[in-house]
């Protein structure tokens, strides 16, 4: 029973590097611009990491919800939510403008939504949540 606790105690901690891992795939391609416009492909690749974003944190409340994680999890997921909580009218909009073709406005709500995102992931590491910053580390 002692080496089964001391296995999850070791082995916990590692998860929460993988909660967050695949979300800098998609901030790797940057910031958007005039020059990098946000085109179907770049909007199918934010849904994509918002989507992940929020399944990343249904996992963290559901380790907290178990008590798997430190005690503090609650509030600090409460942090992380306010940033969370912005994202999906920020990704209903930014359909619409990739859809309409209007790339000054879309250019600003992605480059909105990067910055939560973000401040998602940086929240998440202050809180022990390891946070991969490249692809397959």
């Amino acid at each position: 029973m002692k080496r089964i606790i001391l296995v999850l105690a070791l082995i916990l901690p590692l998860g929460g590097c993988q909660l967050f891992s695949k979300i800098q795939a998609f901030t790797d391609f940057g910031n958007a611009s005039i020059a990098n416009p946000v085109t179907k492909t770049r909007l199918s690749q934010m849904e994509k990491g918002v989507t992940l974003v929020f399944t990343g944190l249904a996992t963290w409340k559901d380790l907290c919800a178990r008590e798997q994680i430190n005690v503090d999890c609650a509030d600090q997921i409460g942090a992380v939510q306010v940033y969370t909580r912005q994202l999906p009218p920020y990704l209903t909009r930014l359909r619409v403008f990739v859809k309409t073709n209007d790339q000054v406005n879309a250019i600003v709500v992605f480059n909105t939504m990067l910055s939560l995102i973000g401040e998602v992931k940086a929240r998440a590491a202050v809180s022990g949540v390891a946070v991969k910053t490249t692809i397959g580390s």
